[in-house]
């Protein structure tokens, strides 16, 4: 029988790192917070100077949105002005409805129109005024 030779796998030298002292960790904290604080304030003030931008250059009044409203304030006067001008004239239809009304009443009557007295009397002079009407 053949002798089997055993291979035993290289190991590699373990390298110990020294441990961190407090100090060091605390430094390294510290420049961790101040570039991400750096980042941040970075970030921010390119997102404000693009909005700075953008509003400078808004121009409403060449914007869709604006004609769409315009062309929309237009219908909304033309309904409602008319809608008024229907009302309005309504209105004085019944206006004119009920005058006919009492004069085809007081045409129509059988009895003459009769008059009326009143009688007024002031607290100074005592004395009444008689009115026909």
């Amino acid at each position: 029988m053949a002798k089997t030779k055993k291979i035993e796998p290289k190991q590699e030298p373990v390298v110990e790192i020294p441990p961190r002292s407090p100090q060091y960790k605390a430094a390294a904290k510290r420049w961790l917070w101040i570039w991400v604080g750096f980042f941040t304030i970075m970030i921010l003030g390119l997102w404000g100077w693009a909005t700075k931008i953008s509003l400078s250059s808004f121009r409403w009044n060449q914007t869709p949105e604006k004609k769409i409203i315009d062309s929309r304030q237009d219908d909304w006067d033309k309904l409602f002005n008319s809608e008024t001008d229907r009302i309005k004239n309504e209105r004085i239809k019944n206006q004119l409805k009920n005058v006919l009304n009492k004069i085809v009443a007081e045409v129509t009557s059988t009895t003459p129109p009769t008059t009326t007295i009143s009688v007024t009397t002031t607290p100074a002079t005592n004395s009444s005024t008689t009115s026909t009407k």
